[in-house]
C-alpha cells in the first residue's frame, strides 16, 4: 500500500517460512555495538545492537531477503533498484533506540547513492512496546510498526528514528538503495502510471488506452533511467 510522500508499506515481504529460518539463525548469533557502523553524525543518537558483519548467519539473511525482494513485485515497482546495499540486521532490547537522523548519501566500496532506506521489521509487533520506525517527511511524521515480515521504503531524505524500546525485543533488517531513476518525484509518477496500468489491465488487457499508457510508462522510465 502506498503511502503519503513516498512512503510505501510492503505486506508479508517475508513468508512464514522464511521468518522461522531467520529467526533460527539469528537466536545463537553473535552481536556488537551498532555504532561500529554509524557515521561521525549518528553515532551520537544511535544505541542498539547488530548482527557481526561477515558472519555466515548474517550472510545467510541476506540471501533469503534478496530474494524475497527480486521476487516482489511492489518493491521493485516502487524502488526501480539498481543496487541494494547489503542488509544489515540490527536488535533493539529495552532503552535502546535509535534517534533522529538522515541516512549517508553515499555507502559502500565501490560506493552507491542512498535514494531510498528500507526496514524489514523482523518481531511480532505484540512483544514489544515502543521502537516504532518514525518518519518525518512534508505531511508530518509518519509512525510504523507493522506485522512481522513487513517492510517500510522510504527516501533517504528525510529525518527518521527508531523510537525507544519500553520492553521486549525489536529486530529488523536494513538497507539502502540504489534507484534506476534518481529523482523521488519521478519515481512517484512511475509507480503511479505502473499501478493504473494494473487496474486498467484487468479490466481491458488489450485496449489502445491501455496499451498506451504502457507505451507511457515505459518512455518515461526511458527518459529518466539513471544508469
Amino acid at each position: 500500500m502506498l503511502m503519503s510522500q513516498q512512503l510505501v508499506h510492503i505486506p508479508e515481504l517475508l513468508t512464514a517460512s522464511e521468518l522461522i529460518t531467520i529467526d533460527a539463525l539469528i537466536a545463537n548469533a553473535g552481536f556488537v555495538d551498532g555504532k561500529l557502523t554509524a557515521s561521525l553524525a549518528a553515532k551520537d543518537v544511535k544505541n542498539n545492537l547488530q548482527l557481526e558483519a561477515g558472519s555466515a548467519r548474517l550472510a545467510e539473511i541476506q540471501q533469503i531477503i534478496n530474494t524475497a525482494l527480486s521476487q516482489s513485485p511492489l518493491f521493485n515497482i516502487a524502488a526501480l533498484p539498481k543496487t541494494v546495499y547489503p542488509f544489515l540486521v540490527s536488535k533493539y532490547s529495552a532503552g535502546k533506540y535509535y534517534g533522529w537522523h538522515v541516512d549517508s548519501p553515499v555507502m559502500g566500496n565501490p560506493p552507491i547513492r542512498t535514494d531510498l532506506a528500507m526496514t524489514i521489521f523482523l518481531s511480532d509487533p505484540a512483544t514489544y512496546e515502543g521502537g516504532e520506525l518514525s518518519i518525518q517527511s512534508g505531511t508530518g511524521v509518519t509512525n510504523f510498526k507493522p506485522a512481522k515480515g513487513d517492510a517500510v521504503l522510504y527516501p533517504c531524505q528525510y529525518l527518521h528514528c527508531v523510537n525507544e524500546i519500553k520492553s521486549g525485543e525489536r529486530v529488523a533488517a536494513v538497507t539502502w538503495i540504489q534507484s534506476n531513476v534518481k529523482d523521488p518525484g519521478q519515481r512517484q509518477i512511475l509507480f503511479q502510471l505502473n499501478q493504473v496500468h494494473s487496474a486498467m489491465f484487468q479490466q481491458a488487457p488489450n485496449a489502445p488506452a491501455t496499451n498506451l499508457l504502457l507505451q507511457t510508462h515505459s518512455n518515461l522510465f526511458r527518459m529518466w533511467a539513471d544508469l
